[in-house]
């Protein structure tokens, strides 16, 4: 029973703390509420996200951390004594008795001054004596008399209108209920209002006075007290000073940790403050509320309150630290995918593998640049040191990638999700962890620099005056060019586009029309390319072709058809680009062209073509601006033919008498000229 009405008591007080916590007000924070002062925060029970914003600042809105509401009582827990009565006026009644027998003094006293009408039980011998100081009142003559008896073990008994006296334990077992202030032995039944009556008499037990019985009804609550009406008078004064409401005098708290688990921390706070031995045991009680992961604090000094409060408040800040929790930072620049996967290679790990997962929930999603803290989760102390061991990744989600840093057995691992739909990261930390990965994310998280490539890959027709090629031609300072003293002017429309100027000053398309003076050159491709940093550019105009490459037939049904295995081949101009910018401003270029072309094969049976390419592969540095100019593949095509009398130009050995044979050489170079900016 007493177990039951406890865990009501605080529920009870659970809710009306909470209902404390929860209610609006426009009002300071200290109100009175039915004689007891409510202090607290006005804190919301759903703290605000910290939010991480690169990056300028790691975090905004920090969480407002351990809330807590503290019901102050009136530390009363006695009711005042009754005062003493005030002193009678001097009456006119003397008692001197001296070693008198009981029956002489009760006719005495029951009979000639008070005229009552009394009886005295054979058993009742013995002698009594009572000497008043000074002369007293009628109405205190009869409770002096019931003192007197109790010294020689006697006592006085009324039944109606008949006063006996009788031996204590007869007067116990003849007394019933009386009123209080009745005469006589007897008993009065005390319905208690606020303490237990079980509870109240294992108090009282020791302040019993020799004769006098108590008893309680627990159903009811109720305190019998047996004895002379002095004895009950006592009793029923002590009894009322305690019988006070507890409640009302006890002050609670209720102190919600953000970071630290409720239960763990009662059983810290009850090792510091109630250890055997410790001056406050006892004083304050701690009961752990899961529902909440609140700690529900009692004492009877509201000032200890105050104090564990602060005690909770300083443990909670500390655990704030070694408790992992989740943070969302909103990539602003990059893809959160490749920030991920940089991340977990820092820690030595490999990206993940794809694998079916559900998408994360919409609420996480909207979430960008925030944390979410899970408040009640106890977590070991910890922070971020030099991976001891490889990560492992865990999987990876149709909308993102999801990476375990285990640091370790003595850590606990690190979980980093790349959500692809929000561009967002999703970091399992502890906070001085994530800090560093944070910090990471700022400085890999931002601008990207953007890089404008011309262009122009050419074919270079070479003839008597290019015979060693386009790049000989130029570096062996020929007198009929002079780089240096073409004079810049309008680009010809023959190379449209081309503006930019050479290393040594000149224009592409000056040089462009210089060597069109010379010879005959071909534009394959002139394009302008707008490049990301470390990004890369491709560009390809031609065709996919068709090229067998196994063929296969039956060898048991000779009528089988011959089954082809067909690829498709990219053919034509491909151009592949990838810059990197220092702070210095110079580019490097990772160039990769291809130049092909498709003939009739010449050199198999196959029913496929051959593929003539050309192809350049370099990396390059070079200044912003400036051109660079790649080429030296050079192409000769043969060709044989004759022409003349149609049959007679064909006849062996008399055909080229009736016709000419010709026989043709072509060669060409390709040039490719590149310019950032």
């Amino acid at each position: 029973m007493k177990s039951i009405a406890l865990r009501r008591l605080t529920a009870a007080l659970v809710l009306l703390l909470l209902a404390g916590c929860e209610t609006a007000s426009d009002q300071p924070p200290r109100t009175q509420v039915q004689g007891a002062t409510v202090v607290g925060s006005t804190t919301p029970l759903t703290p605000p996200l910290p939010s991480y914003r690169p990056p300028d600042r790691p975090a905004d809105g920090v969480p407002t951390g351990t809330r807590s509401r503290i019901v102050r009582g009136t530390e009363t827990f006695m009711a005042e004594a009754p005062p003493a009565a005030a002193p009678t006026p001097g009456g006119d009644v003397s008692l001197n008795f001296t070693n008198a027998e009981v029956r002489d003094v009760a006719k005495a006293v029951l009979g000639d001054i008070l005229g009552l009408t009394y009886a005295v039980d054979p058993a009742a011998e013995g002698q009594i004596t009572i000497e008043t100081a000074r002369p007293i009142s009628r109405d205190q003559v009869l409770s002096t008399f019931e003192v007197s008896l109790q010294a020689a073990r006697l006592g006085l008994v009324r039944e109606g209108n008949l006063y006996t006296v009788v031996p204590v334990g007869d007067a116990q077992r003849q007394t019933g209920l009386v009123g209080a202030g009745q005469a006589g032995f007897g008993t009065e039944a005390i319905a208690l209002r606020y303490v237990s009556a079980d509870e109240l008499k294992k108090l009282l037990d020791p302040l019993i006075p020799t004769g006098a019985i108590v008893q309680t009804d627990p159903a009811r609550n109720i305190l019998f007290i047996s004895g002379s009406s002095t004895d009950r008078r006592n009793l029923r004064d002590l009894a009322g000073q305690f019988d006070v409401d507890w409640l009302r005098g006890v002050s609670f708290a209720l102190i919600v940790p953000q970071w630290t688990n409720s239960r763990n921390l009662v059983e810290q706070l009850t090792q510091l403050l109630n250890a055997e031995g410790v001056p406050t045991a006892g004083t304050v009680r701690f009961v752990p509320i899961q529902q909440v992961n609140g700690i529900l604090a009692i004492s009877t000094r509201a000032a200890y309150l105050d104090r564990v409060r602060s005690l909770v408040e300083m443990l909670d800040r500390e655990a704030q630290g070694s408790r992992r929790r989740l943070f969302v930072y909103r990539v602003q620049n990059g893809r959160a995918a490749d920030l991920a996967k940089v991340l977990t290679s820092a820690f030595g790990g490999e990206s993940g593998k794809p694998s079916s997962s559900t998408p994360p929930p919409a609420g996480l999603a909207n979430a960008g640049g925030q944390d979410i803290a899970t408040p009640g989760a106890a977590v070991e102390d910890g922070s971020l040191p030099a991976p001891p061991a490889m990560p492992t990744i865990e999987g990876q989600s149709a909308t993102g990638t999801s990476m375990t840093l285990d640091l370790g057995e003595a850590e606990e691992p690190i979980k980093i999700t790349a959500d692809e739909t929000t561009n967002t990261i999703v970091v399992y930390a502890k906070p001085q962890q994530y800090e560093i990965i944070a910090d990471a994310l700022r400085r890999l998280d931002i601008l990207p620099l953007q890089v404008m490539i011309e262009s122009a890959v050419t074919e270079v027709t070479l003839n008597e005056e290019l015979r060693y090629g386009v790049q000989w031609f130029f570096s062996t300072g020929n007198s009929s060019f002079s780089l240096s003293e073409i004079a810049t002017g309008a680009v010809s429309q023959v190379f449209p586009g081309f503006s930019y100027l050479l290393t040594n000053g000149d224009t592409i398309a000056a040089v462009l029309n210089a060597l069109s003076g010379i010879t005959n050159i071909n534009v394959v491709s002139a394009p302008k390319l707008l490049v990301l940093n470390n990004q890369t550019a491709t560009l390809q105009v031609g065709d996919e072709v068709p090229i067998a490459t196994q063929s296969a037939v039956s060898t048991d049904n000779p009528d089988a058809p011959i089954v082809n295995s067909i690829e498709y081949r990219n053919t034509g101009v491909i151009l592949k680009i990838t810059p990197r910018v220092n702070d210095n401003g110079v580019v490097l270029l990772d160039i990769a062209q291809e130049v092909s072309n498709v003939v009739e094969t010449t050199t198999s049976d196959l029913d496929s073509p051959t593929i003539q390419q050309r192809r350049i592969a370099s990396s390059v540095a070079v200044q912003d601006g400036q051109t660079i100019a790649l080429g030296g593949l050079i192409t000769e095509n043969r060709q044989d033919g004759n022409s003349g009398i149609p049959v007679l130009k064909d006849i062996p050995f008399l055909g080229p008498l009736f016709g000419t044979t010709e026989r043709k050489r072509d060669r060409t170079e390709l040039l490719i000229l590149l310019t950032p900016g």
